[in-house]
């Protein structure tokens, strides 16, 4: 278990060290909003849908029924 332990904390040094550039940071940003967004408009999953439903019928470009 103690190798374990100190493989993973290694593992997160050097994650922590790592820069990432902005372009990077944007990237992932804008993937991440988009599929947030993606899952609020155009779940199926009742406890999401029926929360967006009366979002879905006011922007009239995605239909639900």
């Amino acid at each position: 278990m103690g190798k374990q332990v100190n493989y993973i904390k290694r593992q997160i040094k050097v994650f922590n060290q790592q820069k990432t550039s902005l372009m990077t940071k944007a990237f992932f940003f804008v993937a991440v909003t988009q599929i947030v967004v993606y899952i609020a408009l155009f779940s199926d999953y009742p406890a999401i849908h029926d929360y967006f439903h009366e979002l879905r019928h006011v922007l009239a470009v995605i239909p639900c029924h």
